[in-house]
């Protein structure tokens, strides 16, 4: 599915959602080196890490507020069109209630940021379980989780009528793809304020 996000005034947020090892951080950051973009990291895993996975519900509110807060700083110092952003508040919730770490009932700023994301993104892009699963240390997921997480992500931008777009591929592939449906989503918003010949 592919449909037009939200129009934001300077850089536009373009975010990668998907399971663990589906190839979202290495792609935003090939993106904003080819683009000139600016990137957002997944601010979840650093937290993730430092507290060696033992979260509770006021920790996924902080990662979904450090990682809105490094969104509005990089949108800010932007020079191009583009922010790319990995990960979003729709997988800090989904992955919090998975875990069992983000109980009923869920904290609002926690459901407010998820909301949010409807149109705080110029368009979401689904990074597709179909590469490899890496294993690292410290890993929150293994390959038969991923899939499971992969499943509910696609299922909970379909519940919220959120129009993404599903990369496969190779790094290149999904790149190429992502620059077709951004520059369609571009030509599309022009044309919305080219007024028609009278």
């Amino acid at each position: 599915m592919e449909q037009q996000g939200a129009s934001h005034q300077g850089a536009e947020m373009v975010v990668f959602v998907g399971a663990e090892s589906t190839g979202k951080s290495t792609l935003a950051q090939h993106l904003a080196h080819e683009l000139h973009a600016g990137f957002v990291p997944e601010i979840g895993r650093f937290i993730w890490e430092e507290k060696q996975g033992i979260l509770d519900a006021g920790d996924y509110v902080e990662i979904s507020e450090r990682h809105r807060e490094a969104e509005d700083a990089a949108v800010a110092e932007a020079e191009g069109p583009y922010v790319f952003v990995d990960t979003n508040a729709l997988t800090t919730l989904l992955l919090g209630r998975c875990f069992g770490q983000v109980p009923e009932p869920v904290p609002p700023a926690l459901l407010r940021h998820a909301e949010d994301c409807r149109t705080r993104y110029l368009h979401h892009f689904v990074c597709a379980d179909d590469i490899p699963y890496e294993e690292e240390p410290g890993v929150r997921e293994n390959a038969g989780w991923r899939s499971r997480i992969q499943r509910l992500v696609l299922d909970d931008l379909a519940a919220r009528g959120i129009a993404h777009t599903v990369l496969t591929g190779s790094v290149q592939e999904r790149a190429a793809r992502v620059t077709r449906v951004l520059a369609a989503l571009r030509a599309a918003q022009r044309a919305r304020f080219i007024p028609a010949a009278a």
